[in-house]
Parts: C-alpha cells; sequence; structure tokens
C-alpha cells in the first residue's frame, strides 16, 4: 500500500439500536485471537440512516510503549522489519530504533527495562492505537505483522482503543474490508433486524 486511504462509512440499514460501527485489524501472527487480542482503532457512534463518516488510514506507523498503567514514551516513526527497544537512559526510560527485526515483514518492540508487570507495546495509526501486546517482560519482545484489510463489526458498548474482549460486541464475525491498492472506498451498512445488517463496498478507487 504506497497511499493513504480514505474511507467513507455510510448507515443505509434499518438498525434503531443506535449501534456503534468500529474498525480494527489484525495482527498476523499464530498466536493471535481475534476476540482476546483485538483493538477497536475506531468507533463511530450515533451514525444515523442516512448520515456518514468518514476518516483516513494512513501510510505512516507508529509504536510507544507504557508501563504503571499511565506511563508512555513518546510516539516514534516505525518501519516494517525495524526494532525499537525500551530503555533506561540518562532522562529516564525512551523508546529507541535499534535495528533490524528477526522477521523483515514485522515490527518489533523489546523490553530492556525492569519495571512492574513489563510494558505495554502499542503500534499506533493516526495517533490512535491499533495493535497491542499488554504483557511484555524484560528481554521479551512484542511482534506485530501488518496486514492490508480492516475488519468491521457492530457493538453495544465500545470506545477506541479497546480490547474487543472487554467491549460488548454484537456478533463475533466480522467484514473484512482489503485496503491494497485502495486510494477512496465506500463501506456502507445494510440489513434490518429481521434480516440482519451487512456490510458492503461501493465506490472503490
Amino acid at each position: 500500500m504506497s497511499t493513504e486511504v480514505k474511507i467513507n462509512y455510510i448507515n443505509e440499514s434499518g438498525n434503531n439500536d443506535n449501534p456503534q460501527i468500529f474498525v480494527f485489524t489484525k495482527n498476523m501472527i499464530p498466536t493471535f485471537d481475534t476476540l482476546k487480542h483485538g483493538v477497536a482503532w475506531r468507533v463511530m457512534p450515533d451514525i444515523g440512516k442516512g448520515s456518514s463518516s468518514s476518516f483516513v488510514f494512513p501510510i505512516e506507523t507508529t509504536v510507544q510503549a507504557m508501563w504503571g498503567g499511565c506511563n508512555k514514551t513518546r510516539m516514534i516513526a516505525s518501519d516494517i522489519g525495524q526494532r525499537y527497544t525500551a530503555e533506561m537512559d540518562n532522562t529516564g526510560i525512551v523508546l529507541i530504533p535499534n535495528g533490524e527485526a528477526n522477521d523483515s515483514k514485522a515490527i518489533e518492540v523489546n523490553n530492556n527495562v525492569h519495571v512492574v508487570g513489563g510494558i505495554q507495546a502499542q503500534l499506533c495509526k493516526d495517533g490512535k492505537v491499533m495493535m497491542t501486546k499488554n504483557i511484555v517482560a524484560h528481554g521479551q519482545k512484542a511482534t506485530f505483522v501488518l496486514h492490508p484489510k480492516l475488519y468491521w463489526g457492530i457493538a453495544s458498548e465500545i470506545t477506541e482503543g479497546q480490547v474487543l474482549s472487554s467491549a460488548v460486541l454484537n456478533t463475533d464475525h466480522f467484514f473484512e474490508q482489503p485496503i491494497e491498492g485502495v486510494s477512496e472506498v465506500d463501506v456502507v451498512l445494510r440489513g434490518n433486524a429481521k434480516d440482519g445488517y451487512q456490510f458492503f463496498i461501493e465506490n472503490q478507487k
């Protein structure tokens, strides 16, 4: 994917429950479990019938590390095939580029600091958390492998950055949206309570 993708969500459904539409992506590693580890990257509440919401899936990806529940490093731009390490310097805990990842398709975040509970490694787009590894112990790493697809779902209660396992989801089946080679696309929700709800791709460029 060489350009950012503009995505327009349009609600054409007969859903009267005021659902929250959320978007996430998958970490393409063997141990990734969507319902346990997926993170709501975008949430669109209150989009009524005939209304819409637009957002951009950017090229740039950033990483950061958190610890102690409320402390975090600055976000730094990241590249596929590179490694980043949380370490202690003369100013405190920082996240720095640290050479190449073991997997050329991955972004790795290593933990080289001693903090209670380890660090939480986060991969972000547009300043919002897209993937996370909650416990990275000292000497261990988080591995993030990006996938050129987004996934859409409907929830009763969910917030941006929330792990899907702690949200109130309306389904455990998700709509898959390929974004490779796409510059702009409309994603439309249709359906009703009798027949169910479905997402559709339209006007893709």
